[in-house]
């Protein structure tokens, strides 16, 4: 499962394409297809739908429900950044369908913490999906490239964590 911000930095990401040595498909809810207005994610999204490499799902009544209830929760909690609607349908997509989220929002991650019907549930953001994919002098080169490509800047304490600084 992606949210906006994810597919939006891994396409302009030179190694884009490194992702699916993880996922051989990823699912985009239609709501978070909806929100992208950049032309070269939209057409890299259908690119993907093509090589049937992204699967585009509709909006359900069932899921509509948990991210309402989903929503409300998380913004609720004093602790937890924010989280917008087509972000919480998303986070209740993956929760429905028991597959990982992929976000580079700090929010869905940080509610698998706080909130009691997302524990168990995995939120990857960039960082950790380049951890899995890259090691070692490698892991560095492709976080810097990331950095370079993106403009996000990861903090030096999860950089650490990781052994990249």
């Amino acid at each position: 499962m992606v949210d906006t911000c994810f597919l939006i930095n891994w396409t302009y990401f030179r190694q884009r394409e490194d992702l699916f040595k993880l996922f051989s498909r990823l699912v985009i809810p239609s709501i978070i297809y909806s929100e992208v207005k950049d032309k070269e994610v939209k057409d890299y999204i259908v690119q993907l739908l093509l090589k049937k490499r992204l699967l585009l799902v509709p909006r359900t009544e069932k899921v509509d429900r948990l991210a309402l209830k989903l929503f409300n929760v998380i913004n609720s909690i004093e602790e937890l950044p924010t989280i917008d609607p087509p972000e919480a349908y998303a986070l209740a997509l993956a929760k429905y369908l028991k597959i990982p989220l992929l976000t580079d929002n700090a929010s869905p991650r940080l509610a698998t913490i706080f909130v009691k019907e997302l524990k168990g549930l995995q939120v990857y953001d960039s960082l950790i999906i380049l951890t899995r994919i890259y090691y070692g002098k490698r892991l560095q080169e492709k976080v810097k490239e990331f950095s370079s490509d993106t403009h996000i800047l990861f903090s030096e304490k999860r950089l650490k964590k990781y052994g990249i600084k």
